[in-house]
């Protein structure tokens, strides 16, 4: 084999080495960027899911208020009614325990 074949190969493998290296760093490169931009993916997600949470949780602490609210609005109707009509509250709360009763009673 004559010099100029051996130096010739030589160069070629010099070549292909380098050509490893070359696809190894980008790989290392391209692995960098993927981190760095998972990482501010996560970061974004983060962000909206706290938003989010801080919006439901607003709606939530609004709709326990307004529940409050008509809770109490209707506790103070019911206390009303019954101030105003108290012997008729009386009857029906008689009739309704006769007839519990009556329906115990025939077991």
């Amino acid at each position: 084999m004559s010099l100029f074949q051996r130096e010739d190969r030589r160069a070629r493998a010099d070549r292909i080495q380098e050509d490893f290296r070359d696809i190894g760093d980008q790989g290392r490169e391209l692995g960098r960027g993927l981190r760095y931009d998972s990482e501010d993916a996560i970061e974004e997600a983060r962000a909206r899911s706290e938003a989010q949470y801080a919006r439901m949780a607003k709606e939530a602490r609004r709709r326990r208020q307004n529940m409050r609210q008509s809770t109490q609005r209707s506790m103070n109707e019911a206390d009303r009614y019954v101030q105003d009509h108290a012997w008729s509250g009386i009857g029906v709360a008689a009739l309704a325990g006769a007839l519990v009763g009556f329906l115990v009673s025939r077991r």
